[in-house]
């Protein structure tokens, strides 16, 4: 593992268990076993780490969800799909989400408008698929980023449920996570569609 990618390793684990605040370079070299100066090589500032964090994390998941359709099938089979591959990169990845999705914004550096094009060509690629299952009559919805905002939304309640530990006890993890998707899924179906 190259010394960048080591740094980033912990800084992450850092971040999710401490917080922003609570980081220092000082202390990220400790945990990394190297010195301060060899981390400055890398990242000129806490903030920049704290960019190139989220940055890679944003990667990984738009990587993981243009991997899972690769163009295959139509648009119903498309977005269940990326849901599934989301809920699993969340889950499965929990600290790289939490970087994207569920660090307090006050904790983190601002991150620049250009890096936004990233996330954004998530949505994006959401909201086509979606597009494409509204010309097909499979979804009806009116406004296809908005409904790919929504159908993010759900899903994030899905995973927060489940990564703050708030599922109740008496409910078995992979039917709800099974049940929920279907139940947001089914609200983006058209009437007529057979599932």
């Amino acid at each position: 593992m190259s010394l960048r990618k080591e740094i980033l390793e912990v800084s992450r684990s850092m971040l999710i268990e401490k917080g922003f605040g609570k980081m220092s370079m000082r202390k990220i070299a400790a945990a990394a076993n190297v010195s301060a100066t060899s981390i400055y090589l890398h990242f000129k500032n806490k903030d920049e780490l704290l960019l190139a964090l989220m940055e890679d994390s944003i990667a990984q998941l738009a990587e993981a969800l243009s991997n899972s359709i690769n163009g295959n099938g139509d648009a119903l089979y498309k977005l269940e799909t990326l849901a599934d591959t989301f809920l699993r990169f969340a889950l499965e990845r929990p600290q790289e989400y939490e970087i994207i999705y569920m660090v307090r914004p006050e904790e983190m550096p601002k991150f620049p408008k250009d890096k936004f094009q990233h996330i954004r060509k998530v949505y994006e690629m959401l909201a086509d698929i979606i597009e494409e299952g509204r010309q097909q009559g499979q979804l009806d919805v009116d406004d296809p980023l908005v409904s790919a905002y929504t159908l993010w939304a759900q899903l994030h309640g899905i995973v927060s449920v489940i990564l703050s530990r708030r599922l109740d006890t008496r409910i078995a993890r992979d039917k709800f996570i099974e049940q929920a998707k279907d139940q947001i899924i089914q609200g983006f179906i058209t009437q007529k569609t057979p599932v």
